[in-house]
């Protein structure tokens, strides 16, 4: 898991335009704080009454939260959202470079809530080369732009205003906030009903799928008894041939 600061935190409230430039760091720090009491705009997926509310809070330059997005949420999106048994919300919690990861946050967020999710996919998707392109020192704007245009943010103007959109930036910047509240502190992490996990089981499949039959009363699958004990005797010794 990648570890979240308190600079980082100050870094991700900078402003979002820098990102443009393909800037690696920014110390730049607001002049307000993040608007305490304001609501975050929530993007959810799946039924509103869903007995389990999944909350995650991650960032598309997380190299940990990229695992997890490919190799566990299609899962979940697959067996408990698409089933209505999960509401599930992802909270912005931009990480190193943070100007990068906010930039690709206001994309997602200007493209509007039903594109909302395709953008986080091909920003996790295009994560290594972009994260290349940040260590090479080579503008990243086009990359970013490119995936703006692909959902339906047209032009340099379009994204230049996204980018600086005081609406988008305050509301990750509260996003921000209400994870620092709750105690968030690395990337990814999941809340399952306003419980925070713990442990790194349920970054795999089986374990977060084991998590959330738990937090629905399913029974755990009981242990198979009825197989055949081996035959033919005992077995070699490790290394030993047959």
């Amino acid at each position: 898991m990648l570890r979240y600061t308190r600079r980082i935190a100050l870094a991700a409230f900078a402003t979002i335009a820098l990102a443009a430039c393909g800037s690696a760091d920014s110390d730049t720090t607001p002049s307000t704080p993040a608007g305490d009491g304001a609501i975050v705009e929530d993007v959810m997926l799946g039924d509103a009454n869903a007995p389990v509310t999944m909350v995650e809070y991650a960032s598309w330059t997380c190299p940990h939260c990229a695992q997890f997005h490919a190799d566990v949420m299609p899962m979940i999106k697959r067996d408990y959202i698409d089933t209505g048994k999960v509401r599930f919300v992802f909270r912005e919690f931009p990480t190193a470079p943070a100007n990068i990861a906010i930039a690709g946050f206001a994309i997602g967020r200007c493209a509007g809530p039903d594109k909302y999710y395709d953008v986080l996919d091909e920003l996790f998707e295009r994560q290594a080369g972009i994260l290349s392109m940040v260590r090479q020192g080579d503008q990243v704007k086009a990359a970013l732009m490119q995936i703006a245009e692909n959902h339906g943010i047209s032009g340099e103007e379009a994204f230049d205003a996204c980018l600086v959109d005081s609406d988008i930036r305050r509301t990750i910047s509260t996003a921000i906030g209400r994870g620092d509240a709750a105690g968030v502190n690395s990337t990814p992490t999941v809340f399952i009903n306003g419980v925070a996990l713990e442990g790194y089981e349920w970054r795999y499949e089986d374990g977060m799928r084991a998590v959330l039959d738990e937090a629905l009363g399913v029974a755990p699958a009981p242990a198979d008894e009825t197989a055949e004990p081996a035959s033919g005797g005992d077995a070699p010794a490790d290394g030993a041939s047959e």
